[in-house]
């Protein structure tokens, strides 16, 4: 069975910040769909990220890919999917406290540019597209940041039981010339990955590094179709 790239955005985003990505994959024939979670709790994206899961896993092998805080609903939520890739991406280990790991993850220049507004929701200033895009074309940039959304969801302060991620193959993606996640701490996750890879682009290398991130993807399918099913 041909496998299925499911991919699951970040902060303030959603599915369509992998488009670059998808039309990739499209030419290589590799099928690709996108999440959009609904970022009004982490428990309503933990679940939507389950039933997409659940659904695409019920008829070909699933190839789960999370991007910066989507690993948290991925982990939670993700059981089922046949290998992992996190870009750049929450890996919380078990009995650890995401919320408290929080200082440790996030790049200071980031947390200088979101403000929370008068009914709880994330939002992010201008200034966060610098830093979220500063290696990605100018372009693709101006359009995400038009397309950014308001954010209800928080990092859970409970651990996440029995990460999904532990369950599958699972492939670490670092960004190395990231300004939003601090790169050491993605480094701390790549150690205890199956395998890591390390890019040097931005923390949104759907944009600033589409080929590159897209040829280990279709290596990660490649990886899918060939491996037995449980």
């Amino acid at each position: 069975m041909d496998p299925l790239i499911l991919f699951v955005h970040g902060a303030n985003h959603d599915g369509w910040c992998w488009s670059p990505v998808l039309e990739r994959l499209d030419h290589a024939g590799v099928a690709g769909r996108a999440v959009d979670l609904p970022l009004t709790s982490f428990e309503d994206d933990t679940a939507t990220v389950r039933e997409a899961v659940r659904e695409a896993a019920r008829v070909r092998p699933v190839v789960l890919v999370a991007h910066s805080y989507g690993g948290l609903p991925v982990s939670a939520g993700g059981k089922g999917a046949d290998r992992f890739v996190f870009v750049a991406a929450r890996m919380p280990l078990p009995g650890q406290s995401p919320s408290a790991h929080t200082p440790r993850w996030g790049h200071p220049e980031f947390r200088a540019a979101w403000d929370t507004d008068a009914d709880g929701a994330v939002v992010l200033r201008g200034e966060a597209r610098e830093v979220l895009y500063s290696d990605s074309p100018l372009n693709m940039a101006h359009l995400a940041s038009e397309r950014w959304r308001p954010m209800w969801s928080r990092v859970p302060e409970e651990p996440v039981s029995e990460p999904a991620w532990m369950s599958a193959p699972c492939t670490y993606v670092v960004c190395r010339r990231d300004r939003t996640v601090r790169v050491e701490a993605q480094r701390e996750c790549a150690a205890r990955a199956t395998e890591s890879f390390e890019i040097d682009c931005d923390h949104s290398p759907f944009f600033s590094a589409p080929d590159r991130l897209t040829a280990l993807l279709v290596e990660q399918a490649a990886h899918a179709a060939r491996a037995p099913r449980t």
